[in-house]
This record gives C-alpha cells, sequence and structure tokens, in this order.
C-alpha cells in the first residue's frame, strides 16, 4: 500500500469541501487524522498530518445511501477515479454486503497519493462492530462501512469555514475507547508489522489526550462536558455503563503502550515527536480522566 504522506489539513478541507454540492455537505462530516489535526493546528503552527487516507462520514444514517450515491457521481464526474485495496473490484447485484469494497477515490491530479473514503452513520440499534450499506454506482455496487460508535465521534461535529464540519477530538477518542471495551485483535494489514486495531484506534485516543493536553490547561474540563453532553444525548439510560466501556478500552492497551505509540507518531504524532514517558503520563492521566465521568 502507499506509505502515509505529509498532507495539509487546511488545504485538504478546502478541496474537499469544493468539490462536495452545497446541498450535501451537512451530511458530511470529516473524522480521523484530517479532523485532528485542524483541531491542533495551533499546537506547532501546522495543520499536517501523516496519513493517506481522508475519511467521510455521511450523516444521519436514514440519507447516508442517497448521499453516497449522489457525492460518487459528482466525484466521478470530477474524474476522480477509484482505489482498490488487494484489487476488490466493485460488485454486482448477487454480491453479499459483506463482500463489497468501500468507496475510495483519488482526485485527478494526484493518482498515487491521498485519497477519500465513504464511511456511513451506523443506523439505530446497530450493534455489530462494523455493518456494511450497499450503494450503487455507475461502476458497479459499493458498501458504506457503518461502525457502531460513530455517532459518537460526529456528536456535536464543528463548523469550519469551508462549509464542512469535522469532528471533535474528544468525542473521536470516546469513540475509539468504547469501541474497543472488547479489544478487535483484527491485523491491519496496511501497517508495518500487521498491528492489532485496537492498537491503532486506542492508541489514537491517548494521541489525541496528549495532543490536548499541550493544546490547553483547562483540557480536562472541556473533554469531561463533551463527554457528559454525548453520552447524556446518545445513551441517557446507560452512561454507567459507557463509562466502564470506556476505560476498559483504554485499559486494553496498558501492556502494548510502546507499540500503541509507535504507531501515533507515524500518524497524528507525525510533527510533534511526543515521546514514550510523555505517552504514557498521558494514557495514565486519561484513565484518572475517564474516572472522574
Amino acid at each position: 500500500m502507499t506509505p502515509p504522506q505529509i498532507l495539509d489539513a487546511t488545504e485538504l478541507l478546502r478541496r474537499i469541501a469544493a468539490r462536495v454540492p452545497l446541498d450535501l455537505r451537512t451530511n458530511v462530516v470529516i473524522i480521523g487524522s484530517i479532523a485532528t489535526a485542524w483541531s491542533f493546528r495551533d499546537i506547532s503552527g501546522t495543520a499536517t498530518v501523516a496519513t493517506k487516507d481522508i475519511d467521510l462520514l455521511l450523516r444521519p444514517a436514514v440519507d447516508a445511501i442517497a448521499t453516497a450515491e449522489t457525492l460518487a457521481k459528482q466525484l466521478f464526474e470530477m474524474d476522480w477515479q477509484p482505489v482498490y485495496p488487494n484489487d476488490r473490484k466493485p460488485g454486482t447485484l448477487d454480491t453479499p454486503e459483506e463482500e463489497l469494497p468501500a468507496l475510495r477515490l483519488s482526485p485527478p491530479e494526484e493518482r498515487d497519493g491521498w485519497f477519500v473514503e465513504l464511511l456511513g452513520e451506523p443506523q439505530a440499534g446497530q450493534t455489530a462492530r462494523r455493518a456494511w450499506r450497499r450503494f450503487d454506482t455507475p461502476l458497479g455496487a459499493f458498501a458504506l462501512p457503518c461502525f457502531r460508535y460513530m455517532p459518537v465521534a460526529i456528536d456535536g461535529a464543528a463548523a469550519t469555514e469551508y462549509g464542512i464540519r469535522t469532528a471533535q477530538p474528544a468525542r473521536m477518542a470516546l469513540a475509539h475507547m468504547l469501541e474497543h471495551a472488547d479489544p478487535d485483535t483484527t491485523p491491519i494489514s496496511g501497517l508495518s508489522g500487521n498491528p492489532a486495531r485496537f492498537l491503532k484506534d486506542v492508541g489514537r485516543a491517548i494521541a489525541l489526550w496528549w495532543l490536548a493536553s499541550e493544546q490547553s490547561s483547562v483540557a480536562d474540563e472541556a473533554w469531561l462536558a463533551q463527554w457528559r453532553d454525548t453520552l447524556a444525548t446518545l445513551y441517557p439510560n446507560s452512561q454507567a455503563e459507557m463509562k466502564a466501556a470506556a476505560r476498559s478500552g483504554l485499559s486494553s492497551v496498558g501492556d502494548y503502550l510502546p507499540s500503541a505509540h509507535a504507531i501515533a507518531l507515524n500518524s497524528v504524532l507525525a510533527p510533534h515527536g511526543t515521546t514514550l514517558d510523555a505517552y504514557r503520563r498521558a494514557h495514565a492521566s486519561l484513565l484518572k480522566l475517564i474516572d472522574q465521568l
């Protein structure tokens, strides 16, 4: 796979927003590395991050399929081209949803560089870690990967000057921790050493907390307020269970912090050079923060 590049989130937000139809922009939230770099651009004076994919979360769930089909058509007409990892091509009417590829598209001027990937907000009641939702394009059928805790990640998404919204770090971190209360040990084939998925995701939560602590002396108050608001909105009857799940997810990486740190250094922490000792301290203080929920 193409290795991560050092990309500028500000420029990418501008370019992507310009290619999303105006009437669809409220249905799109940028999540992941680009949202992180944008949120913490004041720390080092740069919005750069090492990544190769820009995740576009399509919401609400009821409109996600129609949004995916309209957006895909728009990008195809602008000569964006699909990227097929492992040569997994579009399906037909007979292809089961779980065998369909996600739609990844590269811009015409950077065929071998970064790409956008379309994800979907899960339907109400989804309990599986990931579900696939079919949508059709002129090239064939694709599917939106829908992860169960994405509503947590995009709750309260922040507006940008480009007319497109980005997920906020505190909520993305919470979603990662909740997702891995039962750690996902699936290997990530695109990363060196094929690390387990939970190491990347929960390790990202720690990195987000380290960045937030560098950005503000009152990050703890801000994160707690956002977490409480999100849990009260999305899980009004199970907040205690969610707190326990988040703590369990964060604890899952306790014995693997060097590996999680190494992965983060090649992604959202690339511009910052955070030490392993600082990363360990961030993990410990994040555990204490969860206990205050």
